[in-house]
């Protein structure tokens, strides 16, 4: 069997060569201009898609680790569980997945808000509070107050684009609170890779049941992407903590890009003032 804590040093190198180059140069990491580099129906910044070039070799040394896991067969025991879990979840996945069209509907301000911060070099005070009325929405509150009864403690809202140029890179950058204490928002990024992914995102947008804080909510993971689960169009992630390869959560697409068939990947999440 490969270690799955050498894979995770693997994509702590890798994503913490990106959180370095992204935090240091103070740049917009998401656009909506047609400079940008566009995919999946949203924009992600040439200096995200620097970040990832400059780790390179990282990501090269991560997927190495991810195809020796797949190699060993541990790829068949995660991908069951990540089923399991998805069945344990499913009446929850499915109400956020239907509530978000009236989300947006209604508070299609808020959304926008947060696609906007998402770019900006800080979390303000705007896009806290549209996190809060998004979360405590009537449409949205009841499925989270029943996902915190079951381990879940955060609620993230994610704006995607891939930087597949570079060893199927995903980059993403969202806002993730507690379920149970609104006025802890965190803005965060993050950057992963997968094998037998196709050309294009997974979702434009995606919301995130997380069983960390919000203040916990950085390090590496490995994630299985179950296409079509429980009917629901897009990739359902199912993430795993490493390296313990503890259930770390879902993230749910409910604005889609192109199809993608993806069966293992990792990555590595952190944190942005």
């Amino acid at each position: 069997m490969y270690p799955i804590k050498d894979l995770g040093h693997a994509l702590k190198k890798a994503g913490e060569t990106v959180a370095s180059s992204v935090t240091r140069s103070g740049a917009a990491l998401l656009h909506t201009a047609s400079e940008a580099t566009q995919s999946g129906g949203h924009f992600v910044s040439r200096t995200f898609l620097s970040a990832v070039k400059d780790a390179e070799a990282e990501f090269k040394a991560a997927g190495d680790g991810i195809q020796r896991i797949v190699d060993s067969g541990q790829e068949v025991a995660l991908k069951s569980l990540a089923g399991k879990k998805v069945q344990e979840y499913e009446d929850i996945i499915r109400s956020l997945v239907k509530a978000w069209p009236r989300v947006v509907l209604r508070l299609g301000g808020e959304v926008d808000a947060l696609r906007h911060a998402a770019k900006q070099n800080r979390t303000d005070a705007q896009a806290s509070t549209a996190m809060k009325r998004i979360a405590t929405s009537p449409e949205l509150s009841k499925a989270l107050e029943k996902a915190a009864d079951r381990s879940i403690v955060s609620f993230a809202v994610e704006f995607g684009g891939n930087v597949a140029a570079v060893a199927n890179a995903d980059g993403a950058i969202g806002f993730v609170t507690e379920i149970r204490n609104f006025s802890n928002v965190r803005r965060y990024g993050s950057v992963g890779l997968s094998l037998g992914a196709s050309v294009g995102g997974s979702g434009d947008v995606a919301l995130g049941l997380y069983t960390a804080s919000p203040q916990h909510y950085a390090g590496p993971f490995v994630a299985v992407t179950l296409e079509g689960a429980i009917g629901i169009g897009g990739g359902i992630v199912v993430s795993y903590d490493v390296p313990d390869l503890s259930f770390g959560g879902f993230a749910v697409p409910v604005a889609f890009g192109d199809k993608v068939n993806v069966s293992i990947g990792g990555g590595y999440t952190f944190l942005l003032a």
